[in-house]
Parts: C-alpha cells; sequence; structure tokens
C-alpha cells in the first residue's frame, strides 16, 4: 500500500509537470488574456485561436471557441490560477490532496 500511495504522487508530479509544459509550450505559445481564480482565457499567435482553460468535473480542460477540449491534467480535486509577479501561477490539489505549484511566464495580450 505504501508503494502505491508513493507512485500516485509520483504519478501526479509528473502529469502535473506534463501539464504546465502545454502551458508553456512553443506549440501554442500562449498569451493571457483573463485570469480569474477558476477560469483563465488565453490567446494563441501561433494558432490564432482564443481558449479556455478550466476545473471540469475532475480534469483540468484547455477548450477552443469551437467544439473539443484538451484534457491537461487529470485527478483533479480543486485549482486556483491568479498572476503573481508576471506569471501564471497554478496551484493545484489532486484527489489525494497533494498540492503541485507553478509559476509560468505567460505574456499578457
Amino acid at each position: 500500500m505504501i508503494k502505491y500511495v508513493g507512485q500516485t504522487r509520483n504519478r501526479h508530479q509528473v502529469d502535473f509537470y506534463s501539464y504546465v509544459q502545454i502551458l508553456e509550450s512553443e506549440r501554442f505559445k500562449f498569451e493571457l488574456q483573463n485570469v480569474r481564480s477558476k477560469d483563465v482565457r488565453m490567446y494563441s499567435p501561433v494558432t490564432k485561436k482564443k481558449y479556455q482553460m478550466q476545473l471540469y468535473d475532475d480534469m483540468i480542460r484547455i477548450t477552443g471557441v469551437k467544439m473539443g477540449h484538451i484534457r491537461a491534467l487529470t485527478a483533479v480535486k480543486d485549482v486556483k490560477w491568479s498572476r503573481d509577479r508576471g506569471c501564471l501561477k497554478t496551484v493545484v490539489t489532486f484527489s489525494n490532496d497533494q498540492t503541485c505549484y507553478a509559476y509560468s511566464k505567460i505574456s499578457k495580450k
């Protein structure tokens, strides 16, 4: 059981940093438009599209204007976004109560 709990914690950390890589990716080069505690609006000059990031059920998803979404992170209990020191601050609490946070340098549009 102890080994399983440790593996779950590691998996959540790896998944969290994969989520951060999406935010900071050259594939999108996201620019922040609006940041609220439970909702982030972004623009990608690469795709020339607007995106919204939010907690939906137990996942963080990124959606565009049209149908479809990117499942960015799963097993999420709570998330809080804010602007802090010129960065997007993400604080995620997973279903096992593990908390991870990151500061992503994303330009403001």
